[in-house]
C-alpha cells in the first residue's frame, strides 16, 4: 500500500510540473517544444496515477502497467533533462527517473503476478 501511495504522489508531482510547462511556456509563450514535452509529461503523470490505483486495487494487469510506466518515466525524464533546454531540473530527474527505476526493480524482483512453474 505504501508503494501505491508513493506512486500516486510521484504522479501528482510530475503532473504539476507538466501542467506548468504546458500552461506557461506552451500556451502563454506559444512555444511548441515545451508544449509537446509538457503533454508527454502529463501522459507519464496519468500513467503514474493509474499505476498507483492498479497497485492499490490489485488489478490483474498491474505488473504490465508498472513496467510501461517505469520505462516511460525513465525515458521522459532523461529526455526532458537533456541540454540545451533542460525542461526538468536535477531534482525532478532524480525523482522521476529514479522512481521509475525503483518501480522496475520492485516489479521484476517481486514474486507477485508471476505464473506458477509447470510441473511435468
Amino acid at each position: 500500500m505504501f508503494l501505491a501511495i508513493l506512486t500516486i504522489l510521484v504522479g501528482l508531482a510530475t503532473g504539476f510540473g507538466a501542467g506548468q510547462e504546458i500552461i506557461v511556456r506552451g500556451v502563454i509563450d506559444r512555444e511548441v517544444q515545451p508544449l509537446i514535452v509538457g503533454v508527454a509529461g502529463l501522459v507519464v503523470a496519468v500513467l503514474f496515477l493509474i499505476s498507483g490505483i492498479a497497485m492499490w486495487r490489485k488489478w490483474a494487469n498491474a505488473r504490465t502497467l508498472l513496467i510501461v510506466t517505469g520505462i516511460l518515466s525513465i525515458a521522459y525524464h532523461i529526455y526532458a533533462a537533456l541540454p540545451p533546454h533542460r525542461y526538468v531540473g536535477p531534482p525532478a530527474l532524480i525523482v522521476g527517473a529514479g522512481y521509475g527505476l525503483v518501480l522496475l526493480i520492485i516489479v521484476f524482483s517481486s514474486k507477485l503476478n508471476r505464473p506458477a512453474p509447470v510441473i511435468s
